[in-house]
C-alpha cells in the first residue's frame, strides 16, 4: 500500500515475508520498521496462519502521521538533526532490531492510548529514541526512489488503485473512474510521469510481487500466478521471464542455491 504519511510499525507476534519497495524480506517479533511517505510496502504473513487448524495471529500496531505534525521548521532545528535523518533514510524504508525494547514499546502502546498535545509529545519521543539506534537495517535499494511525483494526489490514488487490486481484473474503465479522469487523460498523465503505459505497469508490479514469493517462499507457482493477477498460466511464465529474464522456475532454483 502507498500513503502520504509515514508509518511506524512494530510487530507483535507473527512472522512472514516485509514488502518494501524493491525489497522482501523475513519479518519477526519484536522489529519496528519506519516506512516513508508514498512508499509502498505490506506485510505477508507466513503460510502457517491461512491453515484451518491454526489458533495464532500475528499482531501488530502501527502508527501513521503526516509530517505536518512536526515544527514547521524542524529540519534546521538542532534538536531534530536525528529525527530529520530516520525520516530521511525511512524513504527506503528502516528497520530497527536492538532497540530499547521496553521502553520503546511501551511508548507505542501510549502512542494508540494519548490524545492531544501528549500524544504529539510521545510520537516526537519514539521517534528521538530511535534515533539513536546503531544496529538498523535500510530496506530498499539505492536505486529505489520514490519520486516527487508519487506525491501528486492523481498519481497517488491511480496507484494506490492499482496496488490494492492487482490481484483482480483492472479495466481502464474503472481506472479512470476512480481517478476521476478520462481515459484518455489518464494515460497520457502515467505515460508523461512513469514512461510507460498503465497496463505495463500493472504487470510490472504483478511480477514483482511474484517474484518476491518465487524466491522467498514454496508456494506452488501456480498459486502464486493466480494470486498475483494472471489468470493464466503460461501468460504468467511468458510476462515473467519478459520482466526477470528468467522464467519462474529458474528464478527460484538460483535464489535457492545462493541461500
Amino acid at each position: 500500500m502507498t500513503h502520504p504519511e509515514f508509518e511506524l510499525v512494530i510487530i507483535l507476534n507473527g512472522d512472514g515475508l516485509c514488502f518494501c519497495g524493491d525489497y522482501a524480506g523475513s519479518f519477526k517479533p519484536g522489529e519496528i520498521t519506519l516506512f516513508g511517505k508514498s512508499l509502498p510496502h505490506f506485510y505477508l504473513s507466513d503460510k502457517h496462519y491461512y491453515s484451518s487448524d491454526n489458533h495464532e495471529n500475528c499482531k501488530s500496531i502501527y502508527v501513521q502521521f503526516r509530517e505536518e505534525i512536526l515544527p514547521y521548521d524542524y529540519k534546521l532545528m538542532p534538536g531534530f538533526k536525528g529525527i530529520r535523518h530516520i525520516l530521511d533514510l525511512s524513504m527506503r524504508g528502516i528497520s530497527f532490531f536492538s532497540v530499547q525494547q521496553p521502553e520503546i514499546k511501551q511508548l507505542i502502546y501510549e502512542l494508540t492510548e494519548k490524545k492531544g498535545f501528549e500524544k504529539v509529545m510521545t510520537l516526537y519521543n519514539v521517534l528521538y529514541r530511535l534515533s539513536m539506534e546503531e544496529d538498523y537495517k535500510i530496506l530498499a535499494s539505492v536505486s529505489y526512489e520514490t519520486t516527487k511525483i508519487s506525491c501528486e494526489p492523481t498519481y497517488i490514488r491511480t496507484i494506490d488503485y492499482i496496488h490494492n487490486n492487482y490481484h483482480s481484473d483492472i479495466s481502464l474503465n474503472q481506472l479512470a473512474e476512480k481517478v476521476g479522469m478520462n481515459k484518455s487523460a489518464l494515460c497520457r498523465y502515467f505515460k508523461k510521469i512513469t514512461g510507460k503505459n498503465i497496463f505495463e505497469y500493472i504487470i510490472e508490479f504483478r511480477i514483482s510481487y511474484a517474484s518476491k514469493l518465487v524466491a522467498n517462499s514454496d508456494i506452488r507457482i501456480s498459486s502464486i500466478a493466480y494470486d498475483s493477477g494472471f489468470k493464466n498460466i503460461s501468460h504468467f511464465n511468458n510476462q515473467f521471464k519478459i520482466v526477470t529474464g528468467y522464467t519462474p522456475s529458474q528464478y527460484r532454483k538460483i535464489f535457492m542455491t545462493n541461500t
